[in-house]
């Protein structure tokens, strides 16, 4: 995310609630503030229909982040 971020590319983590404060530790140590969407823990063992349910319920939400962080690298 670093990576994209310096090179002006929108990009979004997705990740499962049970990392939020994993996550918010991590970002805090890099100095980071990266697009998350978070989805429900866990993902393994999921039939594929609750996982074609998981990627339609977030999909707004990523094309929301992805669409703000380009609005604002070209401000």
């Amino acid at each position: 995310m670093s990576n994209l971020d310096r090179r002006g590319i929108p990009g979004c983590a997705v990740a499962t609630e049970a990392f939020k404060p994993a996550a918010a530790a991590q970002m805090k140590a890099l100095g980071l503030e990266p697009a998350v969407a978070w989805v429900p823990h866990p993902i393994q063992n999921r039939t594929t229909q609750e996982l074609e349910a998981i990627a339609n319920n977030v999909i707004d939400e990523i094309v929301a982040l992805i669409t703000a962080k380009a609005d604002a690298s070209h401000v």
